[in-house]
């Protein structure tokens, strides 16, 4: 049903309409001159048939309330809301600036902004989450940025539900492309389903391209339910392997498995650029001119890692233990993970090492991991996290998971055949260890063309 555009000059509830910023499936919103104040607001309207309709006025009524609880400089503000005849509408800050669907218009972002922008939009998701809200539509087209690049926030709570509201049966009025697979089915909705969302937004913003493209919305539905995990990496080469885990995290199919905010799904991100933090960040369009080679974040990764490892000794103390110092890991706080698996990972990050897989680290604090990438036709993605606590991870319990022994100790494996948008399909491989030195970590691999296959030809031979 299409909406109704409003002609300049016209007036709601005493504002005046100048003219559309935009428009979508819950109505139109106009740049309207208040009609007491010197300002100008941005007004969300529906009117004709659809303002009609009792479903639409009732959810367009609720994104009032809920969204009018959120104060945070990272969610646009609501000023008021109420009904002109049949004609609802609600009077927002207007933002002047751009969405960051219209910035994707052109190209990718340089992953250093998409990471700014992504932070600044999580502290606003955060906030919602907190005040017991979900918005269960996060997309580029809903998070702003101001003109002058500062200032990002989100918009269009129309879509938002109290924390543990139902998902419609068999549907949602989400956006497919960036929609948790959990909005898809008959149950609760928390916080994570956001996570979802911001982590696949962060991916279209990284790649120029939403998670899963597929020809046909029932395509792309069966993807974000049962494909392997997009890898920004393999889109655009030049972005660090281990934003490849941040989004695989980001997406995962269960819930529990995610980042458990949006907050920590940023985190993850801005540290595999090598420590820098946004908060320190004056600006966005700053951030980007800040963008580092390669080369330059494995440096500072190095360095991040070395100022992390103790307290800062002083130049006499650093001078009387300098023949005894124990030499530092490369791989900084995932040297636990290395040392574990000595022969499968490189001797440092960012170096090709065995099936010329070259890794990289994600750091987790509380769950570190190490993720590997490459070109070859058995094993071309490989995930090892690995728990801090060096507590033993549970086996793996799903009915055809099969337990497995060789000389190195013994475990539980579960592999399966998924759909894969770089080829038709891949096989994947989850991996759990009984023994004392590994029992604390895991593993997933892709590769091959089918799961048993990974299971049977690649794992019995790898370097374990």
């Amino acid at each position: 049903m299409a909406v109704r555009e409003l002609a300049s000059g016209s007036v709601i509830a005493g504002y005046r309409i100048e003219r559309q910023l935009g428009i979508g499936g819950m109505g139109a919103v106009y740049l309207a001159r208040h009609p007491r104040l010197p300002r100008h607001d941005a007004l969300k309207v529906i009117a004709g048939a659809r303002g009609a309709e009792p479903r639409f006025r009732e959810r367009f009524r609720r994104e009032a309330e809920l969204a009018s609880r959120l104060d945070h400089p990272n969610v646009v503000a609501i000023h008021d809301s109420g009904e002109d005849g049949e004609t609802l509408w609600i009077a927002m800050q207007f933002v002047d600036g751009h969405n960051c669907a219209e910035l994707l218009r052109t190209a990718a972002l340089p992953a250093e902004r998409a990471i700014a922008i992504t932070a600044q939009a999580a502290r606003g998701l955060d906030a919602a989450h907190a005040a017991g809200l979900l918005h269960r539509d996060v997309k580029p087209a809903n998070i702003l940025i101001s003109r002058d690049g500062e200032r990002v926030l989100v918009t269009d709570f129309g879509l938002a539900e109290e924390t543990g509201a139902a998902a419609p049966t068999g549907t949602t009025s989400a956006t497919l492309a960036y929609a948790a697979p959990e909005q898809f089915l008959d149950g609760p909705l928390d916080h994570r389903a956001d996570v979802y969302g911001l982590g696949a937004t962060l991916y279209h913003l990284l790649t120029g391209q939403v998670p899963y493209p597929r020809d046909t919305q029932a395509a792309m539905l069966h993807a974000q339910v049962s494909a392997a995990p997009p890898r920004p990496s393999r889109v655009v080469p030049a972005l660090p392997v281990a934003l490849d885990a941040v989004i695989a995290r980001a997406l995962a199919k269960d819930p529990a498995q995610r980042y458990d905010s949006c907050g920590e799904l940023a985190e993850a991100a801005r540290a595999t650029l090598g420590g820098r933090s946004f908060r320190r960040t004056r600006g966005i369009r700053r951030a980007a001119v800040a963008c580092a080679a390669a080369a330059t974040v494995a440096a500072t990764v190095a360095a991040v890692a070395l100022t992390d490892t103790g307290p800062t000794a002083t130049a006499d103390s650093a001078v009387a233990t300098s023949t005894d110092a124990v030499p530092v890991s490369p791989w900084g706080r995932a040297a636990f993970i290395a040392e574990a698996f000595p022969e499968l990972l490189p001797a440092a990050p960012s170096t090709p090492g065995y099936l010329g897989l070259t890794c990289d680290t994600v750091d987790d604090p509380r769950q570190p991991a190490v993720v590997c990438t490459g070109d070859n036709d058995t094993l071309w993605w490989l995930l090892v996290k690995c728990r801090t606590d060096r507590t033993p991870n549970p086996p793996i319990t799903d009915e055809s998971a099969v337990t497995w022994t060789r000389a190195s100790g013994s475990g539980t494996a579960l592999s399966r055949t998924d759909p894969d948008q770089y080829r038709s399909q891949v096989g994947k491989l989850e991996i759990r260890f009984d023994t004392p030195n590994r029992n604390f970590c895991e593993l997933q691999a892709y590769g091959m063309s089918t799961g048993p296959e990974l299971y049977e030809q690649w794992w019995p031979t790898a370097p374990i």
